[in-house]
């Protein structure tokens, strides 16, 4: 007889046993706390409300009386650094002009803006607003009180623009759109019946909260909360008439020239004091259930802390099996949930330990295939040298109509061609050389360049020589070729880079213009514009053409290597590779997008100025 073995006995799951400790305790817990706790919120309610709301109400308007007054304070100050670059050059038309576009792009509640003169007379700008004084005493700038103007209120502000020795040049006069405190006070969110108000210097509603009628009526003297924060200096409350209402001079931030408006917070007091009075209430209800409640919160609670012990297991199991990244993420109260984030971590580095792996050696086999390519590029050169050379000895001894002469010449035009893709390959392989500064033969990086091009690296001198150079091509392809230069700094790039830059992007405009479906490029024009970059540290050249552009879904590739949208045996899909390679390397960038007016394309290239 065989013998059977009985299994062994099992213990009870740990976790059934920590859930039933979990709800006794959680049982044993809610009695003294429940009796306290309940005695306390009914005799403490209404202080501790009325306090929360005084102090909710004034951190409130405390957050959006600074963003308020921060918006004025900057929209002050750009336009006083705005008079103060105008003052150097008062004359200067086309620099004002200029100015002003800026300054409204910078300060976008700009409703109107004037540039008087020191006798008052309008130079720039926008009509002067009526009831904007420009006396003496707008020295340093101030902000006004607000006024109406075409339906919407606006505030006036004033600034002096004078000169280095202190004379008075001229005056800044810009109307401030106040709808922008409407959205600020549209955007908070306040309590029942709550309501936010914004008065000027002069009791005035500036911004109302509650859709109140604005700019009509000072109230001062008709609210206390009004007057009271209009004559304080400091924040405060003031209960009166069944509001209470936390107020701030916006003074009080202490900022430049401060201006003199107020911020009040209302807010009924029964809406207020709800909250007390609903406390008394439920105290006494959840009194009464409140040990059923502790059974079935402790049942929830305890399963919620053993639950995530099993997906802990799981998640444990999932990592020993290689599947780390496909588990789903564990939560848990508690400690239990920091460890389950830890082990979550855990998982995700390994998973991008085997990913960076995977990708070094991807690495390792493109920088292997890439030498590779290199060799066999530069071996293959030399006997193609040769092929050349003998085709075109003995294209020279055979005369037109000769039988071999069509075929000798498709032979010289193949292997300048296969020159021209390996000299790309082995160009976008490496940095150049000094001894190297040639621009690419007979693809589409260009045509070779004169053993005389400019060392200059000034964006005019290369722009001219690129225009000589191409002249014949331009003119076969009809094209008309337009430089525009704003700036004459010298660039931190070599000229002959440079020169192959430009000559690629121009001769692949002149390409993409012939290409257009009427075949035509007769009339066209290509533009090169050089002008300071933002900031003034570099030089913004571009390249824009009036050819069909470039699809949406090929901006992004039109870098890489061997990439191309000309027809079979046109172009190499270097040029644009090289030409991204030779600005990197200079520590600029080149980008691609929509030509003027959504027309065409055009290459934005940002290269520092020499130092």
């Amino acid at each position: 007889m065989s013998e059977r073995t009985s299994p062994p006995a099992t213990s009870p799951p740990r976790s059934a046993s920590l859930r039933w400790r979990v709800l006794l305790v959680l049982a044993l817990a809610a009695i003294v706390p429940t009796i306290i706790v309940g005695v306390l919120a009914i005799v403490r309610a209404r202080d501790d409300v009325q306090r929360e709301v005084i102090r909710g109400a004034l951190a409130h308007i405390r957050a959006l009386g600074s963003a308020l007054d921060g918006t004025l304070q900057d929209s002050r100050r750009t336009v006083e650094l705005a008079a103060a670059t105008w003052a150097d050059a008062p004359d200067d038309a086309q620099r004002t002009q200029l100015l002003l576009k800026r300054l409204r792009r910078d300060v976008p509640i700009v409703h109107a803006l004037s540039i008087l003169d020191a006798d008052g007379k309008l130079r720039y700008g926008d009509p002067v607003p009526a009831g904007a004084a420009v006396g003496s005493h707008s020295f340093g700038g101030y902000v006004g009180d607000a006024v109406h103007a075409e339906g919407r209120p606006v505030v006036h502000l004033v600034v002096q623009a004078r000169g280095r020795t202190g004379e008075l040049i001229g005056v800044f006069v810009a109307s401030l759109d106040l709808g922008f405190v409407r959205d600020l006070l549209a955007a908070a969110r306040l309590g029942p019946g709550a309501r936010v108000v914004v008065v000027d210097g002069a009791g005035v509603p500036v911004a109302s909260s509650d859709g109140g009628p604005l700019g009509t009526s000072s109230l001062a003297g008709k609210d206390p909360a009004v007057d009271r924060a209009l004559a304080s200096s400091v924040e405060g409350t003031l209960s009166t008439a069944g509001w209470i209402s936390a107020y701030r001079n916006l003074s009080s931030y202490q900022s430049l020239r401060g201006v003199r408006w107020a911020i009040l917070h209302q807010q009924p007091e029964d809406q207020a004091y709800a909250l007390a009075r609903r406390t008394t209430r439920d105290t006494l209800i959840i009194g009464g259930v409140a040990l059923a409640l502790a059974l079935a919160l402790g049942g929830f609670f305890a399963t919620r802390l053993t639950r995530p012990l099993a997906a802990l297991a799981k998640r444990a199991d999932a990592i020993a099996a290689g599947n780390a990244d496909r588990a789903p993420p564990i939560a848990g109260p508690g400690e239990i949930g920091v460890l389950g984030q830890r082990i979550d971590e855990m998982a995700r580095r390994i998973a991008e330990r085997s990913e960076l792996q995977s990708a070094l050696a991807r690495g390792d086999r493109l920088a292997s295939v890439g030498v590779m390519s290199a060799q066999v590029a530069h071996e293959i050169n030399n006997p193609l040298t040769t092929v050349l050379g003998y085709a075109k000895l003995l294209a020279e001894d055979k005369p037109d109509g000769h039988p071999d002469r069509a075929g000798l010449d498709l032979i010289a035009s193949e292997a300048e061609r296969m020159k021209g893709i390996i000299g790309g390959l082995l160009e976008y392989a490496r940095t150049p050389r000094q001894s190297e500064r040639e621009i690419g033969a007979g693809t589409d990086l260009g045509p070779r360049a004169k053993p005389d091009a400019p060392p200059s690296t000034e964006p005019a001198t290369v722009m001219r020589h690129v225009g000589a150079l191409l002249d014949p091509q331009l003119k076969k392809a009809r094209a008309k070729l337009v430089t525009r230069v704003e700036s004459t700094t010298p660039v931190a790039i070599d000229a002959h880079a440079l020169q192959q830059v430009l000559v690629n992007l121009v001769q692949n405009a002149a390409q993409a213009m012939t290409a257009t479906p009427d075949g035509e490029s007769s009339g066209r024009t290509i533009t090169i514009t050089a002008k300071p970059a933002p900031g003034g540290i570099a030089t913004l050249i571009t390249v824009a053409d009036e050819g069909p552009g470039v699809p949406a879904a090929d901006r992004g590739r039109v870098f890489d290597p061997f990439f191309t949208t000309k027809a079979a045996g046109v172009g190499t899909g270097l040029g644009l590779a090289v030409c991204k390679h030779l600005i990197a390397t200079a520590g600029g960038s080149i980008e691609l997008g929509d030509g003027p007016n959504g027309r065409g394309a055009e290459f934005r290239l940002v290269i520092p100025n020499a130092r």
